[in-house]
């Protein structure tokens, strides 16, 4: 297969996790709720272990140490201005839509689908990013943000919801705009396939990228509630289980 096919695969993947939703209408969001710090749990694990295991060792072979930790840096930044770009716009306008002359009721799901187009578009970018470097790469980086998308996409799905959105209309809007990720995927391929001096930058753009979605986002959605040490050690665990989970995969999987 040639890797824009691979590329390609692992977009449509992605497309498909947004329909995560159908198993909220079939559990309900309370039940479902209740396992989202498992699932969180095991993408921290996936993402730690992409990044230790596969993209700084690749990232410092065909390159420096000192060149790999700039643009990690530079990564880490980026994605840091990024995020506080989207909250503060989304708090912005919905400091705005309290005033029902202003706003339609359904301005927060509006702004989620505007947040996730985003985000689907750079996941589709990382991918392209990361097959591009390596084949290996490319399946584990694929694996940590689909298992970081499951939850992520259930609590839009949910947002959405509560914005006014019907089941129908919820669904069909999030995968519509998942879609973005075959967007952000084409365009990067055939704007770096053909230059090889790329790849060093950009797997330190993708390991800075998954160093701060670790850091920002997951580890601190564990940290958020005071827990028992019997759901601690169960956080740990599934930590522990998805970094073994790519480190078995990066194993078996030729690069």
């Amino acid at each position: 297969m040639s890797t824009l096919l691979y590329i390609i695969i692992a977009a449509a993947l992605e497309s498909l996790v947004s329909l995560v939703g159908i198993l909220l209408v079939f559990l309900g969001y309370e039940r479902f709720k209740k396992h989202l710090p498992k699932l969180v749990s095991f993408a921290a694990g996936t993402f730690l272990a992409v990044i230790f295991f596969e993209i700084l060792p690749e990232a410092i072979e065909v390159s420096s140490t000192e060149f790999v930790s700039f643009y990690v840096l530079i990564g880490f930044l980026l994605f840091f201005l990024l995020s506080r770009f989207l909250h503060w716009y989304h708090h912005h306008e919905e400091g705005e839509c309290c005033d029902p002359h202003k706003k339609d009721f359904k301005t927060g799901g509006y702004l989620v689908l505007a947040g996730d187009l985003i985000h689907n578009f750079i996941d589709g970018i990382l991918i392209t990013l990361a097959f591009v470097s390596d084949f290996q790469i490319g399946v584990v980086t694929t694996v940590a943000v689909l298992a970081h998308e499951f939850p992520q996409e259930a609590s839009d799905f949910f947002v959405m919801m509560n914005s006014g959105f019907s089941k129908v209309k919820a669904l069909s809007f999030n995968f519509l705009v998942s879609l973005s990720t075959f967007v952000g995927a084409i365009i990067t391929y055939f704007a770096i396939v053909h230059v090889e001096k790329i790849i060093a930058p950009a797997l330190g753009l993708v390991a800075g990228n998954f160093l701060y979605i670790a850091m920002s986002d997951l580890i601190p959605e564990l940290n958020r509630d005071e827990r028992k040490m019997g759901d601690t050690a169960k956080q740990f665990f599934l930590i522990v289980l998805g970094i073994l989970t790519i480190f078995v995969i990066g194993m078996y999987i030729p690069e």
